[in-house]
This record gives C-alpha cells, structure tokens and sequence, in this order.
C-alpha cells in the first residue's frame, strides 16, 4: 500500500492542528523483473496480487503488460496527464515486441485479429490481409467488417457514437467547480446526469436485443455453461444471413470476443454500460504507455509535486516534501471524532483529517473501526458504518401504533452506540469478488498451427480472441503474439495451465516467464483478489457514495462543509467501479473524489445552486 501524506507541519493560516490533511491508501503500482520474482522493493507478501496495473520487464528488456493493457486515444484525463509528462509517458504500440534477433525467422510476421471458435474453427481471421500493401490492407479490413456483420455493424456503432458523447459531457462538469450539481455524490449520480444510468442496470445481452441485433444462440453456450445445441433460428424465423457467403453474427463473434477479453464475462454477465465501453476501443486508437503503464501512477505523484513546487503556496520548509509517499501495509482505521488514525498492525502511522481509499473493498483486508459516538470508553472500537445508517423502522412503528404509550421506547432496539441508527449493509458492488483472470507470459515458443486449424506456412493473427465456445474448449480467452522471432506470447485464462496444456500450445521448448494469479480460488487468494469487478448483468451496479464515512455527521456535529471544516472523512475511488472498470474511469474516479474533498477542506466552492442533476 501506499500512503501519501502531507508533512505534519502542513501550513495553513491556522497552524493549530496537528493532523496531516490528508492520507492515499490503495494497492501499491507492481512492476518486476524476470520469471516469477517480485521486486526486492515490494513489500508485499507473495500471496498478495498488487496493482492490477503491472508489468514486468524480461532479461532481454522486453515490457510485457499484466493487466491493464491498453490506453484508448479518447481517454481525455489519461492523454491530458501524459502531456504533463512527455518525457516520461511516451506511446508505444500495445503488446507488440519490435522483431530482430529472434530465432524463429522462418515465420510470417503476426497481423490483425482473429476470433477462434475451439476444434480448429475460426468465426474470424483478418491475419490475409497482412500479405497485402499497407494502403490496400487499411481499405481491406474495414470493408471485411461491414460486409460479415452489416446491418448490426452499423447499428452499434451508431449505438456507440452516441454514447460517447453523453460520457464526453463528464469531462466539462469534472471542470466545473461554479455549479453545486456538478459535485457528483456518487457514481450512479454521475452516470444519471449523463443519461447513462439505465444501461448499468441491464445486461448487455438485454441491450443488444433492443437494438434490434441478430442473435445466434448455436454459437453461445447453454445456461450450464456447456455447449448449445439449438439451431440459429426457429422455424417460424427466416435467417437470410445463411444464403450469403460470409455473414457472421457480430454479437456472438465479434462483441463477445471483446468482453471475454477485456473483463473474461459474457453477455449475459455484463451490464449495457461497460459493454459498450469495452467496444468503444475496436477500430480506434490505442496505445501503452513505453516502459508499462504503471508509469502513470508513478508521473501522478511527480506532476503533483511539480505543481506544488512551482505554485506560489505557502512553503513551510526548503527540506520538506508536501507531498510524501511511504510503502505500507494499513492493517486498521480508525476513526474518532477528530481524526482518522492509520495502523499497520500495532503500528500507528499518524492521524488525518482526510483519508482516501484507493482499491476495492473487497481486496484491500483493511479493517475498518470507529470509536463509540457517545463518548464512551475508547478503548472500545465498533465496525464504521461504510454504507451509512438507516433509521430503526421498528422504533417509527412503536412510535406511530401507540403515540400516547411511555413503553414505545422501551420497546425499541438500539444499535451499539445507543442510538436509533443502524449501519446499512453494503451493495453487492462491494461485497461479490471481483472476476478471476490468470495472466500466462512464455517465451521461445512454437505456436502449434495444427492445434488451432492453420497451415504452417499461413500468418497468425496478432491477437486471438474467443467465442464462449472457444474458451470453454481451449480455457483462454486471449492469445498475443507479442513478438513471433522471439517466441514471447501472453495469455489469458480463468485458470492456470498444466503442462500438458502448454506444450500444446507452445511446444515443449517454451520456457514460463511469469505468471500472476489475479483472484482465483483460496489457495490464490481468491476471497481478496481478483482483476475487474463482477458486474452481474447488471444487478451489482449500484455503487457506494465516493464519501464513504462522514465523521462528524456520524458523530452528530456535521457543520457545511463549504466552510471547509467538515471534521474527519473516508472516500472511496473505487466506488466508481460498481458499473465499468478501466483506466480511464479509475481517473474520472479519482478526480471526482480529489473534487469532493477540496470542497471540504475549503479549497473550493460552489457559487450557483441547482435544483438537481435533471438540469444537465
């Protein structure tokens, strides 16, 4: 974990208050060198997952995402920050290892795409093309999509366009500190004012069906989980796709293909929301960042201090940072009436006024506590109430059956604090574990063509997706060709490969570089870990509120936090992962809660009112 605090003497016109403003916990960003060694850096144990945004760099200075792979070119905070660090953040091509110097020469370099259907079938290939001129290739593979998907092609796409242009609207109220509505409460509050809200809470299937999209339910699989055995249609349906040559059903193919990689759910799994997010990228721009895209939380912690630097506040100290990074492990928070104390076990890292968690609740093992709000003995912790309290409803009925009877009081239940408030339970968006995904990087092997129906001399696809019938029979859900000289190729998979499996695939040269469990079962750590949220087609959506634990409103002294003075609190970034999940939307996360604390603190106000979020 890493705690980023301000110094204890932090300046301020009233220098009267000890406490460090503020404190950053979260899983610490991972980057290791070679076959499955963490870094002498790393203070983590080796059943802990770390950042779901890692790499590792091999021997031979090859950088080879985790997770997190990709940056898409309309992802506006991510570019924004990489040109407040050009020297540092610097595109390259995602998973692609410049060729030269390999062994394996004789091979055809891999290009495009592919969609693998398992037994030697392919619903996919655009890797012909690569035999063609650059200018041709570029006509080629478009005009390919439209032809075997057609109508729907258009229809999503269309689908996309304006989706995109309702979640580009974030980006102007992020800006806006003039208007009270554009301080979002919560992510759900957010993605209602974009008009978004809806398509978290249905499944992507649900959404697809009313767009009106072709169904092929013989490529999906049986609500088992084994293979379909119904037809395309029913006799009372015509499918005229079957008569010409070509047609391919985009939903079972192509958009199926794409969740299964990006987030290893189907459609059925997925909410309409980050459905669309994860087709958003197809066709368009992406990029990694040179050197692995953990460098960005790395530049976050150099361009705050350069900001601060080079502003005109107040320095208490030529020696001292303002902004501190410390690499612990928070065991324990715990909250009193003025501050929020920090424990690595026994261990007290200091006091703050503010602190914001930055990993999912499922995954952090922090334990979350609360000294009794009726003064009582200290030493006496209580759980923190994170999905708020709600009113003892057995009380309002005593109360309301019999107004004139002195025993309603007797009668009704307190909680342990002695009030008639009672800690809501949470959302299932913090409670289910987040979806297992195995990343599997080997280099020096031979790709078996046979096994996957090619002909030797044919070129491979750079990136293998898979129907859901094709992960059930090959137990991947991506293939990369990361470099084919070289014989670097990543996976991944719901579960480990057993030797068998690999020398298959890979052939029995191939040597293991690294793998990282990401969840799993208890011997992964699978109650702890995980790589993206389980979205439940749409019934986990429901987010916490990025304010998480309200100290001084818990304790009955809640003033206007305008006035910068709103005692203790605890945020929660991730709470914006309850409906999609990707490197963007942790930094729209991040900075809608960065907004809501500085309005706490003072730093910012409001100066129009709204009557709501329908205004937007």
């Amino acid at each position: 974990y890493d705690v980023s605090p301000p110094p204890a003497d932090f300046s301020s016109d009233d220098d009267d208050d000890d406490e460090p403003p503020a404190a950053i916990t979260g899983r610490a960003t991972h980057t290791t060198t070679k076959a499955a060694q963490q870094s002498s850096s790393d203070p983590r144990p080796s059943n802990w997952q770390g950042s779901r945004v890692s790499s590792i760099t091999l021997q031979d200075g090859s950088v080879v995402e985790l997770g997190a792979s990709i940056v898409y070119e309309g992802n506006r905070l991510v570019v924004d920050m990489m040109k407040g660090d050009p020297t540092r953040l610097i595109k390259s091509k995602p998973g692609v290892k410049q060729e030269g110097g390999g062994t394996n020469t004789n091979k055809k370099a891999p290009s495009g795409v592919g969609i693998y259907h398992g037994q030697e079938q392919w619903l996919l290939n655009t890797s012909p093309f690569s035999t063609y001129p650059a200018f041709l290739k570029s006509i080629l593979t478009p005009l390919y999509f439209l032809w075997r998907y057609n109508i729907d092609y258009f229809r999503l796409n269309s689908a996309v366009k304006q989706a995109i242009q309702s979640f580009d609207l974030i980006y102007d109220l992020l800006n806006d500190t003039q208007h009270d509505v554009t301080y979002f409460q919560s992510p759900m509050d957010m993605w209602g004012a974009m008009g978004l809200r809806s398509l978290a809470g249905i499944s992507f299937h649900d959404f697809l069906d009313g767009l009106g999209l072709y169904r092929d339910e013989s490529l999906e699989l049986g609500s088992d989980g084994s293979i379909s055995s119904k037809g395309k249609n029913s006799w009372l349906s015509w499918d005229w796709r079957k008569w010409i040559p070509g047609m391919g059903c985009l939903r079972a193919e192509l958009v199926s293909a794409v969740t299964l990689n990006t987030y290893n759910q189907d459609l059925n799994q997925m909410n309409g929301l980050v459905g669309l997010v994860a087709y958003v990228p197809l066709g368009e721009e992406i990029f990694s960042i040179q050197g692995g895209n953990h460098q960005l939380m790395e530049s976050a912690l150099y361009q705050s201090r350069k900001i601060y630097d080079d502003s005109t506040c107040q320095k208490t100290s030529q020696q001292q940072q303002r902004i501190q990074r410390h690499q612990k492990k928070i065991t324990t928070v715990v909250a009193s009436e003025n501050s929020i104390e920090l424990y690595e076990n026994q261990e007290s890292l200091g006091k703050f006024d503010i602190v914001i968690l930055a990993a999912p609740l499922q995954q952090c093992r922090i334990q979350f506590l609360v000294e009794s709000p009726m003064g009582l003995d200290q030493s006496v912790l209580h759980d923190m109430p994170l999905g708020g309290v709600v009113e003892n409803l057995d009380l309002h009925d005593n109360i309301v059956d019999d107004k004139s009877s002195s025993s309603s009081s007797k009668n009704a239940t307190t909680n342990e604090h002695g009030q008639h408030l009672f800690a809501s339970s949470l959302p299932p968006s913090a409670t289910v574990p987040y979806t297992t995904v195995v990343t599997t990087v080997v280099s020096n092997a031979t790709l078996n063509a046979s096994h996957f129906g090619l002909k030797d001399d044919e070129p491979w696809p750079r990136s293998i997706l898979v129907s859901e019938r094709g992960k059930l029979l090959e137990g991947i859900t991506t293939l990369t060709i990361v470099s084919m000289e070289k014989g670097l190729i990543k996976t991944f998979s719901s579960e480990t490969f057993d030797v068998e499996k690999r020398n298959t695939m890979f052939g029995v040269g191939h040597v293991v570089e690294y793998v990282q469990v990401w969840g799993g079962g208890e011997e992964n750590n699978g109650k702890y870990g995980g790589a993206t949220p389980s979205f439940g087609g749409g019934h986990n959506s429901e987010s916490l509120p990025y304010l998480l634990y309200d100290g001084w409103k818990h304790w009955g002294k809640y003033v206007d936090s305008a006035a910068g003075d709103g005692g203790p609190a605890l945020y929660y970034v991730n709470a914006i992962e309850s409906a999609v999940a990707a490197i963007e939307i942790s930094a729209i996360g991040a900075k809608s809660t960065a907004k809501l604390v500085a309005r706490r603190l003072g730093l910012i106000r409001p100066r129009k009112d709204g009557a709501g979020h329908d205004e937007l």
